[in-house]
């Protein structure tokens, strides 16, 4: 990716964690020192977002600017997201996230439960697939693959830890 290089306030910096998991998006490393994780996007990987179409649930790839925006979006909403450090020069984006201790596999009910707290509502919650209306913004927040093994259960707290979120334009009134 050229224009990382061409970045003028790039600074690399060598890390060598443990590794910790490795899920379809991230390569996960555990920072002891610090007890963070570090998510390093797979090449080409920067999540996914989802559309009804007709009664169909389809997936869709997202940019790396999308994946950026859903962490922004992530910590308005639940103050729990990954903070970005940067990117490889392979196109990897790197990010820092609190290392939660807890049940790693909540039940789902309490999942549903902490999205009905936060103010979202089921769009398919068979699919574990939300929305939450922002007015003031015009847009509605869709949360995907809000599934129990993507939150922690600290102290009896839901945490989320690996949920998808993307932005979708309300309809202009009149239009």
């Amino acid at each position: 990716m050229e224009w990382v290089n061409s970045c003028s306030h790039t600074e690399w910096v060598e890390m060598c964690l443990p590794r910790l998991d490795q899920g379809s998006e991230h390569l996960v490393l555990f920072d002891g020192d610090t007890s963070e994780v570090v998510k390093i996007t797979l090449p080409g990987t920067y999540g996914e977002y989802y559309e009804i179409i007709g009664n169909g649930i389809y997936q869709f790839a997202s940019t790396p600017a999308e994946y950026l925006l859903r962490m922004r979006w992530w910590e308005k909403l639940f103050s729990t997201a990954p903070a970005p450090l940067g990117i490889t020069d392979s196109g990897q984006i790197v990010s820092r996230q609190r290392f939660i201790q807890g049940d790693s596999l909540p039940p789902q009910e309490m999942v549903d439960q902490f999205l009905l707290d936060a103010g979202a509502e089921a769009v398919r919650q068979s699919c574990w697939l939300w929305k939450k209306v922002e007015a003031e913004s015009r847009v509605e927040i869709w949360i995907g693959d809000a599934r129990s093994d993507n939150f922690v259960s600290a102290s009896g707290v839901i945490i989320p830890i690996d949920i998808r979120i993307w932005g979708v334009p309300l309809p202009v009134a009149g239009a």
